[in-house]
């Protein structure tokens, strides 16, 4: 019996270790069937693995990419083995699911073969699929796919381009046509320039106004800004122009690795994208070492601040839309801006990225509940508060236990103070994060699931995060303004919401109008200029607290 747990405990143990490089683990016998597999399935598939067994592991792939996949694993032994295919599964709906394979046949297990199927990341999937389907890239998928041409086009001796095109007036002619035309207008743009891109797929929309493609120096810039300019005049209106300006840079390579590559094309983009910012590097190494001495700049800024707290708090006001009073405020921080600070949202995500963003809210958290005491302790009405926690922060053990222990010291400020947890740093530890949650509502302290509705994964951080408050996206509002089907939307998530027992902030309600739409939709609260701009001191607002006519 001994000897059989100790198996047991063995087999779990390498499934494990597998699973460190892996979503996905199969056993297939020699003839391809699925004598064992692990992993996501059921999310995936729509089958348990139970389910899976003794089915083709061939039906699962791409159809296009069956031979070649059968190839791949007729022809493997331990002496040679499938090294990181690129292979396509079809889950769930006929999605098409990126993979990278790896894997080899051993004869002491009746030359079944063992196989570690990875799902590609976000933006290499839009590659894949957009390469496959014809799609347009958007600017991370086209940074990922203009750095792998262009690293392989160098690799074998060629040099390379990239030419990003801003079209003026883009945002006026969107106006001016119906939304099958903008489509078109979009298309048209890009299959320009996916003509003279490397590998004729390198082109991608970089911002509503901005195109980029990857090319050699051979080709006529000039040339295709006219040949874009011809292509879009069948989509305008009559009298309507639509003129362009680029800027071309050389992808020198200069030892740099393609994730390099990626990362100085997004810092480019961005600064072409931007409205007061321009581009100063003419290559690609000094655009990598002009956002890495901007990254060095940017991570001792947040450390100074971050220990100095040398920084100001900003209340919003989140008013009830049936009485128009403030409900509670929602705590900003504002760096003070000198000549060289980088904007707000710059210096949050390179916190998240780089994890200093536990240390960055802890100070945020300090500096507000010493404010709120200090302001209770005078005597005056405060209405709750919520402090933005990363979800970084809020799977930190250190970040979690400091907090608590910190909010001993303020008994005053239970069923005053809330946190809202933002989505920018992805949650991935569900069940953690959301026990986490529970131990603060237990002491008194609501959370709110911030920017809900901005993507298919708010509904599954609903359905596992017991929350008090939802806040909805921003865009998700506009577009509820601007439809009947995006009215019914957002009316339809806010009575889902209600029957849950969970109230709902809508954010940019920025006037009367947006506030009219909002509150026939069924939300509880607005947040946006309409109830007023972020302030220092959150007694500005005491004429809109309840009790005060």
């Amino acid at each position: 019996m001994a000897d059989i747990d100790a198996l047991k405990q063995d087999k779990n143990r390498f499934v494990k270790l597998a699973f460190c490089r892996a979503d996905l683990l199969f056993e297939v016998d020699s003839d391809n069937i699925i004598h064992f597999v692990a992993g996501a399935t059921e999310a995936l598939f729509g089958r348990s693995p139970d389910e899976m067994a003794n089915t083709p592991f061939l039906d699962l792939v791409s159809e296009k990419q069956r031979t070649l996949t059968q190839g791949m694993l007729d022809g493997t032994s331990e002496d040679e083995r499938i090294e990181d295919a690129e292979i396509t599964l079809i889950g769930q709906k006929g999605l098409r699911l990126p993979c990278i394979m790896a894997g080899y046949r051993t004869p002491e297990f009746d030359n079944h073969a063992f196989l570690a199927i990875k799902i590609v990341t976000t933006a290499k999937a839009e590659v894949q699929n957009a390469s496959q389907s014809g799609e347009i890239l958007s600017q991370e998928g086209f940074s990922q796919a203009a750095a792998q041409h262009l690293q392989d086009h160098l690799q074998k001796g060629g040099q390379g381009q990239v030419t990003l095109i801003k079209v003026k007036r883009i945002k006026d002619l969107f106006k001016m046509i119906g939304a099958s035309d903008r489509q078109s207008l979009t298309g048209a743009i890009t299959d320009v320039l996916k003509n003279y891109s490397l590998g004729k797929n390198t082109a991608g929309q970089i911002s509503e106004d901005s195109f980029g493609y990857a090319h050699t120096p051979d080709i006529d810039t000039d040339k295709v800004n006219m040949e874009i300019e011809e292509a879009a005049q069948k989509f305008l209106p009559d009298g309507e122009e639509l003129a362009t300006n680029a800027l071309t840079m050389d992808a020198d390579g200069a030892g740099m690795s393609e994730d390099q590559v990626a990362k100085a094309l997004v810092h480019t983009m961005q600064q072409f994208c931007s409205t007061d910012k321009k581009v100063s590097a003419t290559r690609l190494s000094d655009s990598l070492d002009e956002m890495m001495n901007g990254t060095v700049e940017t991570v001792k800024f947040i450390k100074d601040v971050t220990r100095t707290k040398d920084f100001d708090l900003v209340y919003m006001p989140i008013c009830d839309m049936r009485l128009g009073k403030v409900h509670h405020f929602e705590v900003l921080s504002r760096f003070q801006q000198g000549e060289n600070t980088p904007p707000t949202f710059q210096i949050i995500t390179l916190a998240e990225n780089l994890e200093l963003i536990v240390d960055l809210d802890f100070a945020v958290f300090e500096k507000t509940i010493t404010h709120m005491h200090s302001i209770l302790s005078q005597g005056s009405v405060l209405p709750s508060v919520a402090i933005n926690l990363s979800s970084i922060s809020l799977n930190n053990p250190r970040f979690v236990q400091q907090v608590h222990k910190r909010l001993e010291n303020y008994p005053g400020l239970t069923k005053r103070l809330m946190f809202e947890l933002t989505e920018s740093a992805e949650v991935k530890h569900l069940e953690q994060t959301n026990q986490i949650i529970q131990d603060f509502r237990n002491k008194g302290f609501k959370f709110c699931l911030d920017d809900f509705g901005a993507g298919a994964a708010s509904f599954d951080y609903l359905n596992a995060l017991e929350v008090d408050i939802v806040k909805f996206d921003g865009p998700v509002v506009r577009r509820a303004c601007a439809s009947k089907r995006g009215h019914d939307m957002l009316s339809t998530m806010a009575k889902m919401c209600n029957t849950s027992g969970i109230e709902t902030v809508a954010e940019m309600v920025e006037d009367k109008k947006i506030a009219n739409q909002v509150y026939y939709c069924g939300i509880d609260y607005g947040q946006g200029w309409y109830f007023g701009k972020p302030h220092r001191d959150p007694l500005s607002f005491q004429d809109l607290f309840v009790g005060k006519s």
